[in-house]
């Protein structure tokens, strides 16, 4: 069994973008000696910097988290409601609001926000959703 590390965002963007070649090399072969951990933080800014500095499109990002989630030697905390975010996601929610939501699963949420994982509220997915 190899042991589980904690991976920042820029090692998970490199194996994303793979654009610089040494440090995509160094993360395969990190992957080849470990299973490599993203917390939900990490999940959160790799979104973000998809999203705002490469300009990837949410069905890039979306289906990049999901690849990740595939992968037996990639673990990423909360994975369920990971899996639930990117659903979210892909509806049109911004990703952080839907990562927050399902993260509290069971439990009442609240918002002022209106449009608060808007078509993912309409279409039943998102529940427990209160806005004041």
């Amino acid at each position: 069994m190899r042991a589980v590390v904690a991976i920042d965002t820029n090692i998970i963007i490199r194996l994303a973008m793979r654009d610089n070649e040494p440090q995509y090399q160094k993360v395969i072969a990190l992957l080849q000696q470990h299973q490599l951990y993203i917390s939900r933080t990490v999940q959160l800014e790799t979104e973000w910097v998809l999203r705002s500095r490469y300009k990837r499109a949410v069905v890039e990002i979306a289906d990049f988290f999901s690849l990740l989630l595939q992968k037996n030697q990639i673990i990423c905390e909360n994975e369920q409601a990971l899996m639930n975010a990117i659903c979210c996601y892909r509806l049109g929610a911004d990703f952080a609001d839907a990562l927050h939501w399902a993260n509290t699963p069971n439990m009442p949420f609240y918002t002022f926000d209106v449009r608060f994982c808007k078509k993912a509220v309409q279409e039943g997915i998102v529940s427990q959703i209160n806005f004041l």
